[in-house]
């Protein structure tokens, strides 16, 4: 039979438990589906499902706070004004300080806090109340003028969030599964009438680590053990519409306060299994097939410190349509990864991004408006993510695509490629690399450069007028050779320049053999 071109399309995402070999399916005639990737390392995905470099980062602070100061929280602060327009102060936490940032300067407003220690932020009545997860440091706020102690008497908390017009806090090491409000109107006043706690299964095994307003309803989180989600409705401690208490399901919790992200109208949050969704979570109550997480769940469970989940932080890139969640990799004691679930596909999208190694997540409105990640460093430094050249503040950054085995039929038969051909946006002078794995051989590699489709004085492109595009086009295509006989076949794409992107759009491969049909593709 002559050699029939076999173009490919990405499903799928990164996933642990399908498999390395992909089952046949074509899509259509000569287009054959892969289903997962087996690796996706520093890459974000375009609508068409091809996995794009993802994008780099840029240092905030031209000066580190400290060179092994970790940077462990970041926040927005807008503050309205009685006349004007609201102000704005982006605060950082890092070391044993509390700092402002403004035209990448870093001016100190507050000393003498833990280090390491993961804070909490809230605004009320304009108000910045901040806890962190020390003892010993009492919760503060700020005004973007004073600093000082949080009034009122209020527990020694490490979280909080403002619902209903109080403030309700947990956290205090006393009493780890009490949860503390204010009274009415107020973030500081933790003893008048109107104020009080609230027992949430004391006796449970679990500790409250985590608390969100949502849907009118406040959810408690327990764990980290055997973990549990509470609701509490109402508006006031007595009254028809009094506080009260419901648990809403048993077996699921969240292993700290900043992993619980609201996105697509639900709240997401990890526990040790792994991501869940509070909507899944209320349809099937802990069954594993609900996680969000359940494609890289062999990952998740073998391959990440599960003593450092109580660290994890989280942010949702809405307008990119992915969250992130920074994680310790097994035998890591501080962040190495970043975890990506792209939203904007069914089913979800996976990724990993071993590129970061950030203590901290925010998203931040920039100066120029754009509302973009942040992340906080080990070495004293905010980061500014969603930066367009390809680099991590000045270093690279490999982005690989790994694919299933795919046997282009029944693998029983021998298969020959003669040729692939790959589609992309062209990135100027630079080169992306194409691998192939023949069944249990050594992996074939091929160089593709990445220009347009012609250059002046370029002998191997001759341009012609009114024909070529000079110096690059929005999409083109490149040939390499191939060779050898397979079974199965494995593909890789790959880039790793220096302020180099790759994005590629496209793949088909050239094969004869046993098994390919003249026509319609696969026999």
């Amino acid at each position: 039979m002559p050699p029939t071109w076999i173009a490919l399309a990405i499903d799928g995402g990164y996933n642990t438990e399908a498999g390395p070999s992909a089952p046949f399916r074509m899509k259509s005639d000569e287009v054959v589906s892969v289903p997962w990737l087996i690796e996706a390392q520093n890459v974000i995905y375009n609508l068409d499902g091809w996995p794009q470099k993802m994008p780099g980062a840029s240092n905030v602070n031209g000066t580190a706070t400290g060179a092994t100061d970790a940077v462990m929280g970041i926040f927005d602060y807008w503050r309205s004004q009685s006349s004007g327009s609201p102000t704005q102060q982006r605060v950082i936490y890092s070391g044993t300080q509390f700092y402002t940032e403004s035209g990448g300067t870093l001016t100190s407003i507050a000393t003498g806090f833990e280090s390491g220690k993961m804070p909490a932020f809230e605004i009320m009545n304009d108000v910045l109340v901040i806890a962190t997860s020390s003892d010993v440091d009492v919760p503060r706020t700020w005004n973007q003028t004073t600093f000082a102690n949080l009034g009122g008497s209020p527990p020694l908390f490490h979280f909080h969030v403002q619902h209903k017009d109080r403030m309700f806090a947990a956290g205090v090491a006393s009493n780890k599964s009490r949860l503390y409000y204010t009274v009415s109107g107020s973030q500081a006043d933790w003893t008048g009438a109107g104020s009080g706690s609230i027992d949430v299964s004391p006796d449970d095994g679990d500790v409250i680590t985590g608390l969100r307003s949502h849907k009118d309803e406040l959810v408690v989180f327990k764990g980290p053990n055997t973990g549990s989600l509470y609701r509490i409705s109402g508006s006031a401690p007595t009254g028809s519409d009094a506080f009260a208490l419901h648990r809403f399901v048993k077996g699921v919790g969240s292993t700290n306060h900043q992993n619980i992200l609201l996105a697509r109208d639900d709240l997401w949050f990890w526990d040790d299994n792994g991501i869940h969704s509070l909507v899944a979570t209320a349809a099937f109550g802990d069954y594993n097939a609900a996680f969000l997480s359940a494609q890289i769940a062999t990952y998740i469970s073998s391959s990440l410190n599960h003593s450092r989940f109580d660290a994890i932080w989280g942010a949702n890139v809405t307008g990119q349509g992915y969250a992130l969640w920074t994680v310790s990799r097994a035998g890591a004691s501080t962040h190495d990864l970043i975890i990506m679930l792209d939203y904007r596909f069914d089913p979800i999208r996976f990724a990993l991004w071993p590129a970061y190694a950030v203590a901290s997540l925010a998203m931040m409105r920039d100066t120029s408006r754009e509302v973009t990640p942040w992340a906080g460093t080990y070495t004293g430094r905010a980061m500014r993510m969603n930066r367009s050249a390809r680099n991590i503040a000045g270093t690279a950054y490999t982005s690989k695509a790994l694919l299933p085995y795919l046997g282009f039929g029944d693998p029983f038969f021998d298969k020959t490629p003669m040729k692939g051909r790959v589609g992309f946006a062209p990135k100027g002078d630079t080169t992306f690399t194409v691998g192939w794995q023949r069944d249990g051989n050594t992996q074939q590699t091929a160089s593709v450069t990445q220009g347009g489709s012609a250059m002046l004085g370029d002998s191997s492109d001759n341009f012609l007028l009114d024909t070529d595009t000079l110096g690059g086009g929005r999409y083109e295509h490149r040939f390499f050779d191939m060779e050898g006989q397979f079974k199965e076949i494995q593909v890789e794409l790959s880039q790793g320049g220096l302020d180099v992107d790759f994005e590629p759009h496209s793949l088909a491969l050239e094969l004869e053999g046993a098994g390919i049909g003249t026509t319609g593709g696969l026999g």
